[in-house]
């Protein structure tokens, strides 16, 4: 048991290895850690939304839908939090590809053991473990930016850190529509199949991981990031002085008591309320029929409009990242500001495209431009909460707007928004992302921090 928990322990520093090679074995390290949390994150994405992108051959109702989705989010908003407050005390190379191995093994079960993906119950059930595990993926990745990359470059390697999501996003209903050749013609060997394929490159991508992730540069005989790039350092929060303060103590002291921090992650809420009320129910709003407010297209080109979304959503983010420092001197909230005003005038088009699939293309265009507009906010939720707390508390701030975004959010995205659907049909939920669209973009005002700008 002690070697076990000796295991997830922050590597202790080395002996400091000789100056002259610090700045080649820095640059090495710097890009090899780079890619470890881009691939595990990216692979996270294989398997968190498989229901979502499946929802249009799943044969449930959107309720159904909507409370298997949703408990899958409100476990992985608590995981994160938990997971967040965890991480900032534990080896992120362990982390983050046992997270990613447990995800797939789970994803694997679901796909495997018959009845479970045909009872409401048992996949619930296997979703609140998926959710939970998923919680593992954000905060290693989020924390080993913090100690790898300074101040004023933080923002472009995060930027690219956070394409890791839309590429799995992106490459997960190619893994899933991929599957179906190995399924058979019925709707539940399809679903089951499109479970078994990602969860098994998962497990592979997670051993991948673990030998390619190094948690802190002091644990490999190189000096902080600090020390390292000292004139690229700015204005921060600083550090905690958390040695002898319990984790929970951490949060009371540095998390609950910053007003904008809290503004921050009710902002959050609102971003994720758009970004999975839109591509969660894109495949089954464009697989429904017209009669019920639906597009009418096919089941493989529904799970398209997961891809094109997410596709669009990489551009977003290397947007968004440029936006800010070139237009609002490093102001997330203002960049956050125009992307949502351009969000609630895409959301008006997507609404209008006539049903039928002589208008595929044109959903896919409004898809592709909506994820554009979204995932620039999406990547300033976590980014801007860690900037708002000492470094050293930055996994716990990750956790703590990812808990505000997911509980609340994911109510509203998932259970919320299918029983809207059966209730109230489409058009009502062109109303909620709206004005979740107004409410982010109040709170993202309120949330703002003069002194993070550069001057």
């Amino acid at each position: 048991m002690g070697k076990f928990h000796d295991l997830f322990k922050v590597p202790e520093p080395t002996q400091r290895i000789p100056e002259e090679r610090i700045k080649k074995v820095y640059t090495f390290n710097r890009y090899r850690v780079f890619l470890s949390i881009f691939i595990g994150y990216m692979g996270y994405y294989f398997v968190r939304n498989s229901t979502s992108v499946l929802s249009g051959v799943l044969e449930m109702s959107a309720t159904e839908i909507g409370i298997i989705t949703c408990a899958g989010f409100l476990s992985y908003g608590l995981s994160k939090f938990i997971s967040g407050l965890i991480s900032d005390r534990s080896n992120s190379k362990v982390f983050l590809a046992l997270g990613l191995f447990l995800s797939g093994l789970v994803n694997l079960i679901i796909g495997v053991v018959p009845g479970i993906v045909t009872s409401v119950l048992l996949f619930t059930t296997m979703y609140l473990l998926n959710g939970w595990i998923q919680g593992m993926g954000y905060p290693p990745g989020a924390r080993t930016l913090m100690y790898w990359y300074s101040d004023k470059e933080r923002i472009t390697w995060a930027t690219l850190w956070n394409l890791s999501h839309n590429f799995g996003g992106a490459i997960a209903p190619i893994l899933i529509g991929l599957s179906f050749a190995f399924a058979g013609d019925t709707a539940v060997s399809q679903v089951q199949a499109g479970f078994i394929v990602p969860g098994l490159v998962c497990m592979g991508m997670a051993v991948l991981v673990f030998f390619m992730q190094v948690d802190n540069p002091q644990s490999i005989g190189l000096p902080t990031i600090e020390e390292y790039k000292p004139d690229e350092v700015i204005k921060s929060k600083g550090v905690a002085e958390a040695s002898d303060l319990s984790i929970m103590e951490i949060a009371r002291k540095y998390i609950f008591s910053n007003t904008k921090l809290i503004y921050y992650s009710i902002y959050s809420a609102f971003v994720y309320i758009l970004r999975y009320g839109i591509v969660s129910w894109a495949p089954k709003f464009l697989s429904s029929s017209a009669e019920v407010g639906g597009k009418g297209l096919g089941k493989l080109a529904s799970m398209g409009g997961f891809s094109v979304f997410e596709i669009g959503g990489i551009f977003g983010m290397l947007l968004a990242g440029y936006v800010s420092i070139k237009f609002f001197k490093n102001s997330k909230p203002l960049t956050n500001v125009m992307f949502l005003l351009i969000t609630i005038f895409l959301l008006g088009i997507y609404w209008i495209i006539p049903p039928g699939e002589g208008y595929q293309m044109y959903n896919y265009i409004i898809l592709v431009a909506l994820g554009l507009a979204i995932y620039g906010p999406v990547m300033f939720c976590g980014l801007y909460s860690m900037e708002l707390v000492p470094k050293n508390v930055a996994g716990a701030a990750s956790g703590i707007s990812g808990t505000f975004s997911y509980i609340f959010g994911s109510i509203v995205a998932t259970l919320g928004m299918g029983i809207i659907v059966d209730n109230y049909g489409w058009g009502a939920t062109f109303v909620v992302l709206v004005g979740a669209a107004i409410g982010g973009i109040i709170f993202s005002l309120l949330a703002r921090d003069k002194s993070l700008e550069f001057k």
